[in-house]
């Protein structure tokens, strides 16, 4: 755990981790530069298992992460923000999903969403399997930094956090494991993500998409794609329908266009560390986006006839029904538009 000025829920961050069901840990405090040497003193005198690194000056978040997993004495490394909250079963889930899979080297999961007054606003789910976080990162990140644990040795093959990466040095990190390990995310939210507006990412969002343009530019480059996603408001609207939001009717087929072009694409490519379980998923991917699609299609005909013909490569039996049911509803619409036509020639 990084801190450096906003220390205002120091305390019930700190609180969440010595109160975990699972007690074999180490905390790990970086005191950033704050000069507030007392606090920290404190801190240290409430639990044996806290440690405490004092940077003299301010580095930085990824910095100041960097010094403190080099201090840190397990091979498993957990994240926590110094204002977010880490649920009782939080470092024990996580730890046992490492423990259960060898070629696992990095695991989060879903999140619920926290204001400054500790108000629930809503749980986030995140992509849950290897092929579908392979799939989210070409469009966002798809861990929640305080959310994750990860193996030590894949970290340092990573390379560490990027000091030159002051805001997004997390989605770095994801995107340098990629090649490295399988990853995950558990469906149960094990961390309470607190909206925070004096916390970095709120107090850094102005043009906060440009700051990892390189990392989908390189994803999008591996697959065999050219990446164009510059526009902020249609790069949002993507990630909002893979969030599980829905898009404007009128911004739809542009949207859907470019999602089942690039997963077409992203589901050909030959994927890292790949298992058997991987095709499933990747049909399971296929048919689920297909069917949001399709569960909220355009409205105008050709519209809809375009997006069916679209999905028809990823799912041909969803695709073919959806057109067939359009064209009939269709074809009544004309029927009943020209009966009532008729009906006024005849009344005349």
């Amino acid at each position: 755990m990084t801190v450096y000025t906003d220390r205002r829920f120091l305390d019930a961050a700190v609180d969440s981790i010595l109160a975990q069901e699972f007690g074999d840990l180490e905390l790990i405090l970086v005191d950033d530069g704050t000069g507030e040497d007392a606090v920290f003193q404190a801190l240290a005198r409430r639990d044996p298992r806290i440690r405490i690194v004092v940077n003299p000056t301010n580095l930085g978040t990824a910095a100041a992460a960097n010094r403190g997993i080099e201090a840190a004495r397990a091979d498993i490394i957990l994240r926590l923000d110094a204002d977010d909250i880490a649920e009782p079963t939080h470092v024990g889930r996580l730890v046992a999903a490492l423990a259960d899979d060898p070629q696992l080297g990095l695991v989060g999961s879903s999140v619920t969403l926290i204001d400054e007054a500790d108000q629930v606003h809503y749980v986030q789910a995140m992509p849950q399997t290897d092929l579908e976080i392979r799939w989210t990162i070409l469009f966002y990140n798809p861990f929640y930094h305080s959310a994750v644990a990860y193996r030590r040795d894949c970290f340092e093959a990573a390379g560490h956090y990027r000091i030159e990466e002051l805001v997004s040095q997390d989605h770095y990190l994801w995107f340098q494991m990629l090649p490295l390990c399988r990853m995950r995310n558990l469906a149960v939210p094990l961390t309470r993500y607190r909206m925070n507006m004096l916390g970095l990412s709120m107090a850094n969002s102005k043009n906060w998409r440009n700051r990892t343009h390189p990392i989908r530019e390189a994803l999008w480059t591996r697959i065999g794609l050219t990446y164009d996603l510059y526009d902020d408001a249609f790069a949002q609207d993507l990630s909002r329908f893979l969030r599980g939001h829905e898009i404007a009717t009128e911004r739809r087929v542009a949207a859907y266009r470019k999602l089942l072009g690039v997963l077409r694409v992203f589901l050909a490519a030959s994927q890292p560390f790949a298992r058997a379980e991987d095709a499933d998923d990747a049909q399971r991917l296929a048919h689920s986006t297909v069917a949001r699609i399709l569960a909220s299609p355009p409205v105008r005909l050709r519209e809809v006839l375009e997006v069916c013909a679209l999905s028809w490569p990823l799912d041909r039996r969803a695709a073919t029904s959806a057109a067939m049911r359009r064209l009939a509803v269709g074809a009544s619409s004309r029927l009943r538009t020209a009966g009532k036509w008729l009906s006024r020639r005849w009344a005349n």
